[in-house]
């Protein structure tokens, strides 16, 4: 009988352990909705959002996938821990698909001389895989300023 109580709490907690991920999924859903809230706040979609810093009045032409971007960016954690930032040094130039989806959707969308938040999933990051800086499904935040593009 002992043995079976004993293989049903090894059960329970390998369950625990498994279901690991799920709570952090679950923390991650609730603060884009929570985030959603705020009327500044705009879903491009479901785990991706942004809101505007600096507008540009005219809609104006938006970068392409293949080309290259300049660009500053400061990321951060949901904790506002700074895992890389741009700002006290040159921008980024970069082909915009070299990026991670996230940022590769948003500043798809953006005009020269625009400066977003924008709101990454995981799932539009770097997932279950964890970065120097960046632990695994983390939701990434980065305050982008798109300087040019060709």
């Amino acid at each position: 009988m002992n043995k079976i109580i004993s293989l049903s709490g090894l059960f329970i907690l390998l369950g625990c352990v498994q279901d690991s991920p799920n709570i952090q999924q679950i923390e991650n859903m609730q603060f884009f909705i929570d985030n959603k809230k705020n009327e500044e706040i705009i879903e491009i979609e479901p785990g991706l959002q942004y809101s505007v810093m600096v507008n540009k009045e005219s809609i104006s032409e938006t970068p392409k996938l293949n080309q290259t971007i300049t660009a500053h960016f400061h990321g951060t954690l949901t904790s506002g821990e700074i895992f890389w930032s741009s700002l006290d040094t040159e921008p980024l130039k970069i082909e915009l698909s070299k990026l991670i989806t996230g940022c590769q959707k948003a500043i798809s969308l953006m005009s020269k001389g625009e400066k977003w938040i924008v709101y990454i999933d995981p799932s539009m990051a770097y997932g279950e895989s964890a970065r120097s800086g960046i632990p695994s499904n983390s939701i990434l935040i980065f305050e982008i300023e798109l300087i040019d593009f060709f």
